[in-house]
């Protein structure tokens, strides 16, 4: 069997165990929403979490824009050996992509439902972000085969710019909530 057959094979196989995973999980997305409106319940999100929410996809679509721009413009000048890694780029895009989207959604409050009160909620991008340190630290030898710490580097600074950003709107609710006990 040649190379070509191989990985348009494996390329099959890929896109059918995504699918057969996505479908269960549309479907039973779809369900849950026609039940909501035989319940007449409200939407989760309300309309200003929406248009932030569509907004953080902007400001995310761009900050992989630049960042593919400048992995391009490494890669074509040679500077760096690791910029030939596809997987390296890709963990790092998706790092940034979720880096971004999470912190701009905590910001403006659009990442928990309405309905979510809890002070803690606004926390849970963390849980992401600690699985990705075991994916793409270089130092356990391959699990996922990253080439270089550029990956490990992103989660670190992904993960403290949530905190960051976590801490800063807990900050914000404090003292918004003492100016109103006033």
């Amino acid at each position: 069997m040649s190379e070509e057959t191989k990985t348009v094979i494996t390329v099959a196989l890929l896109v059918f165990a995504a699918a057969a995973w996505l479908w269960p999980l549309a479907l039973g997305v779809h369900l849950e929403m026609e039940e909501q409106k035989k319940r007449n319940e409200p939407p989760a999100y309300d309309e200003r979490q929406r248009i932030a929410r569509l907004r953080a996809g902007n400001h995310t679509l761009y900050a992989l824009l630049g960042f593919l721009l400048v992995w391009t413009v490494a890669d074509q000048f040679g500077w760096f050996e690791w910029t030939g890694s596809v997987l390296d780029m890709t963990l790092c895009a998706l790092l940034l992509a979720w880096g971004v989207w999470a912190s701009d959604c905590i910001l403006h409050d659009a990442l928990v439902t309405w309905k979510d009160k809890r002070r803690d909620a606004n926390a849970f991008p963390l849980i992401y972000c600690w699985m990705l340190f075991f994916w793409t630290n270089p130092t356990n030898s391959g699990w996922v085969g990253c080439e270089s710490w550029l990956p490990f580097i992103f989660a670190c600074v992904n993960t403290m710019a949530l905190v960051i950003v976590i801490l800063y709107k807990a900050r914000k609710q404090k003292k918004a909530e003492i100016e109103d006990a006033l």
